[in-house]
C-alpha cells in the first residue's frame, strides 16, 4: 500500500522525534554518574602520566615495607608540583604503545579541572558526544552530497521510506545509545577522542574523493595526523583504505597518497621514540603474546562484535546464560545480514572505504596473533573502527525500518534498540571493560570491615592498590614489599602488628609456600573470585593469622 504525501511526512517528523529521543538518552547515558563506576588500573594509570609520573617512579617511592595510607598512594594521582607540561614527554616516552596526543590534552583539562575520577572522564564524554553529530556529518558525505551515489542508489531495487539523509541520522542514534561506545565514552582513556577523529578523517577524505578541493586534502592530512597521534593501530587502517584507494579511486591516487605520507612522516618524532624504546614497549604489551585458548579466543570474538549493542553481566544460570547467547547471536547475525546488504546495494566507491575501515584492524590483527600466537585481535577496543563500520552498514539497512512494509527491518531496529536499552540501564561496569577490576567493591568492603587493618602486597599490584584506594578507609595500613621476590618474613615478622587484622594482596605461588614453610603464619583465602575467561586471572584476597 503505498503512502500519501502526508502520511509520508508525518512519518519523517515521528523519525525526527525518535532520534532526537536516542540522542537525548545517549547524552544522558555519557554523563550520568561520572565518578561512581571503579577508576580501574587503566584509568589509574593515565591520571598517573597526566599527573608526572612513571610507573618506575611510583614504585620506588612507595615499594619500600614502610606502612603507607591510601591517601599517600593518591598522592600520585595528583599534578606533581616539581614538573612542568614540557615534562610529559619524558613520561609517556615510557610507554610508547600508547601516542601521545589524548594525554597531552587530558594534561591540559588536569591543569583547569583537577584529576579527580570525575573530572579525568568528563574529556572523554565531550570527544563522545562530538562523535554523535560526527557520524551524521560522515554520513551525509557518503551519501546524501554525493551526487554519483544518489544517482546508482536510485537504480537500485532498493527502496527506503526515508530519503538518504536519514542514513546518518540512524547511524547517529545506533551509536547514541551503543552500551559499547557509551562505556567507553566514560573511560579516561584516548578511545573516544580516537572515534571522533576517525569520523573526521572518514569524512573529510570521502569530500576530497567527490569534491576534488585542496582545501578538503588539507583536512584530511591534518585530521589523519592527528588520528595517528591519538592511536598507532590507525597505520593498519591506513594499509587498507590505501588498497580500497587503488582499486576504485585511481584517478585520485596522486593526491591521496601524498597527503597521506605527508601524514605518516609527521609520526616519525614518536616513531623514534618507539625504536629507542623498543624493550620498553615489548615489556608493556607483552600481555598481547599470552598464549589463549581456541575455544576462548572464539568466544571473546564473539563478545566483542555482540557488545556493540547487547552487553549485559554473563548469567551463571544456564537458563538465563542461553538466552544471552542466543540475543548475542541475533545481534551478531543482524550485523552479518547488514554487510551483505551494504556491499549489494551500495555503490563500490562507498562499501570498499566502509569495509576496508571495518575489516583491516581484526584482519591484521589476527595475522599477527596467528605469527605470535597472541591474543591481541580479541581486544574489544581495538575494533572501534569496525564497530563504526557495522554502525554505518546496520543504519544503511534499517534507515526509517520502523515504517517499512518489510517486517524483517521492522523487528531488527526494534530489537536493537530494546537490547541496547536495556544494556544501558544496568548499571554493573561492562566486564570487558574493567575486568581486572571487577572485584574492588568486594576486596574494599572486606578490608574497610576490619578495625585497622594491614594489607601488604609486592610492587606488579602498585596500581590495583592505587585504584583500590579510592574506596578504602584512610585508617588501613599498606606495606608494599620492594620486589616481587622480598621475603615475607622480615616484613611480617618485623614490622606487622599481630594484634591488627593482617592481609595478603594477591599473594604468588612462592609467597604462599614461603609462609606455610617458615610457620609464619596461618593463610586462609577469604576472597577469590572465578577468572572471568579461560586463562585471565583475578585479584585475590588472603588473611592471615600469625602464630
Amino acid at each position: 500500500m503505498t503512502s500519501t504525501p502526508l502520511a509520508k511526512s508525518a512519518q519523517r517528523r515521528l523519525w525526527r522525534w525518535i532520534i532526537a529521543i536516542l540522542v537525548g538518552l545517549g547524552i544522558a547515558f555519557r554523563t550520568a554518574n561520572l565518578a561512581e563506576p571503579v577508576f580501574w588500573v587503566d584509568e589509574v594509570a593515565t591520571t598517573m602520566r597526566v599527573s608526572g609520573y612513571t610507573q618506575a617512579e611510583v614504585i620506588a617511592q612507595v615499594a619500600t615495607a614502610q606502612p603507607l595510607t591510601p591517601p599517600d598512594l593518591l598522592h600520585f594521582q595528583t599534578i606533581r608540583s616539581d614538573t612542568q607540561r614540557s615534562d610529559l614527554l619524558r613520561v609517556l616516552s615510557q610507554s610508547p604503545e600508547h601516542a601521545p596526543l589524548y594525554f597531552v590534552l587530558a594534561r591540559f583539562w588536569a591543569d583547569l579541572f583537577g584529576t579527580s575520577p570525575a573530572s579525568m572522564r568528563a574529556l572523554p564524554v565531550l570527544f563522545g558526544l562530538f562523535g554523535l553529530p560526527g557520524i551524521l556529518l560522515l554520513c551525509k558525505s557518503y551519501f546524501f552530497q554525493n551526487k554519483t551515489v544518489q544517482s546508482s542508489l536510485k537504480e537500485k531495487p532498493f527502496q527506503a521510506p526515508l530519503p538518504l539523509k536519514s542514513i546518518g541520522q540512524a547511524a547517529m542514534g545506533l551509536l547514541a545509545i551503543s552500551p559499547f561506545f557509551i562505556a567507553y565514552s566514560q573511560e579516561a582513556r584516548p578511545y573516544s577522542l580516537w572515534v571522533l577523529l576517525l569520523l573526521l578523517t572518514y569524512q573529510f577524505l570521502a569530500r576530497s574523493l567527490t569534491t576534488h578541493r585542496w582545501q578538503w586534502w588539507l583536512a584530511y592530512t591534518l585530521s589523519l595526523t592527528l588520528t595517528l597521534y591519538t592511536s598507532l593501530l590507525t597505520v593498519l587502517l591506513v594499509l587498507a583504505q590505501s588498497i580500497a584507494i587503488l582499486l576504485t579511486h585511481r584517478q585520485h591516487i596522486r593526491p591521496y597518497f601524498l597527503t597521506t605520507a605527508l601524514s605518516l612522516l609527521t609520526l616519525t618524532p614518536w616513531c623514534w621514540i618507539v625504536v629507542t624504546h623498543w624493550q620498553t614497549l615489548q615489556t608493556n604489551t607483552a600481555w598481547m603474546s599470552t598464549p589463549g585458548s581456541l575455544w576462548a579466543t572464539l568466544g571473546t570474538w564473539f563478545y566483542s562484535l555482540a557488545v556493540l549493542f547487547f552487553d549485559v553481566p554473563v548469567s551463571q544460570s544456564p537458563p538465563i546464560f542461553g538466552l544471552q547467547v542466543i540475543l548475542a547471536t541475533l545481534t551478531i547475525g543482524l550485523i552479518g545480514y547488514a554487510t551483505t546488504v551494504f556491499i549489494r546495494q551500495a555503490p563500490q566507491p562507498i562499501w570498499s572505504l566502509v569495509l576496508a575501515n571495518t575489516l583491516a584492524i581484526p584482519l591484521l590483527l589476527l595475522l599477527i596473533d596467528l605469527i605470535r600466537n597472541g591474543q591481541a585481535a580479541a581486544t574489544p577496543r581495538y575494533l572501534m573502527p569496525t564497530h563504526l563500520g557495522a554502525i554505518i552498514m546496520l543504519a544503511y539497512w534499517l534507515r526509517g525500518g520502523l515504517f517499512s512494509n518489510s517486517l524483517k527491518r521492522r523487528a531488527a531496529i526494534s530489537f536493537l534498540l530494546i537490547v541496547s536499552l536495556v544494556s544501558c540501564l544496568i548499571l554493573q561496569p561492562s566486564p570487558y571493560l574493567k575486568s581486572r577490576n571487577l572485584s574492588n567493591a568486594d576486596l574494599t568492603a572486606l578490608l574497610n570491615a576490619s578495625a585497622s587493618p594491614q594489607l601488604i602486597t609486592t610492587p606488579h599490584y602498585i596500581q590495583d592498590l592505587i585504584s583500590l584506594s579510592y574506596q578504602l578507609d584512610p585508617d588501613i595500613t599498606l606495606y608494599v614489599l620492594p620486589t616481587e621476590d622480598t621475603s615475607f618474613e622480615n616484613v611480617i615478622v618485623q614490622k606487622i602488628d599481630p594484634q591488627q587484622p593482617t592481609f595478603l594482596f594477591a599473594p604468588s605461588e612462592a609467597a604462599k609456600t614461603e609462609i606455610e614453610d617458615k610457620k609464619i603464619g596461618i593463610l586462609t583465602s577469604i576472597y577469590q573470585p572465578p577468572p572471568l575467561t579461560s586463562g585471565d586471572f583475578a585479584l585475590t584476597l588472603w588473611e592471615l593469622e600469625q602464630t
